[in-house]
């Protein structure tokens, strides 16, 4: 958190190399989540270039309320909800889409693990527009129901009660799965 705000600092600043830290610092979370939503890698890759083009562009500008990685996070969803309404599409997440570094050793654990993942990600891609991106924000991007809430312009309640919407359909899909 003081390293962020650091960073901010120094980007507000016109430091190049406080953008290119922020980037490594939360590329990865932020195509997570971005390509859990669009379910397009290409699409991803574009939606968060084009974030990080604009914060770079915003330089001297940038203000911060809550934390840095809340803020990418609310603009990757911005831009993603732009993009799919550009080209309206059908949000379908393949397990390759994902560059998932953390795979068991073993052959027969891994493909274990990747069906459970491909499982996983067919679920989310199923939820509603609304409950995935509450689902993501929260399990991926670490952002609180307030900041959701404020977000999506919804009570916290509304945030709230579409995350438990989205728990709860993704037991029943996995259960159907037979992976829980």
């Amino acid at each position: 958190m003081l390293e962020d705000r650091f960073l901010v600092r120094q980007l507000n600043q016109g430091s190049m190399r406080a953008l290119r830290r922020i980037y490594e610092k939360y590329r990865e979370d932020l195509f997570t989540i971005v390509v859990s939503l669009v379910g397009d890698r290409h699409l991803a890759e574009d939606c968060l270039q084009d974030v990080f083009v604009h914060l770079a562009e915003s330089a001297g500008r940038i203000r911060i309320h809550s934390n840095l990685k809340g803020y990418l996070a609310g603009a990757i969803v911005n831009r993603a909800r732009d993009r799919l309404r550009r080209e309206s599409r059908q949000v379908d997440c393949p397990m390759d889409e994902l560059q998932l570094e953390d795979t068991p050793p073993h052959p027969d654990e891994r493909l274990i693990c990747d069906e459970q993942t491909s499982a996983l990600l067919q679920a989310i891609a199923g939820l509603p527009v609304e409950q995935r991106e509450v689902f993501i924000l929260y399990a991926q991007g670490a952002m609180s129901f307030r900041q959701i809430a404020g977000q999506q312009r919804v009570s916290i309640r509304t945030a709230h009660s579409r995350y438990r919407y989205a728990v709860n359909k993704l037991r029943v899909l996995l259960k159907k799965a037979d992976l829980i």
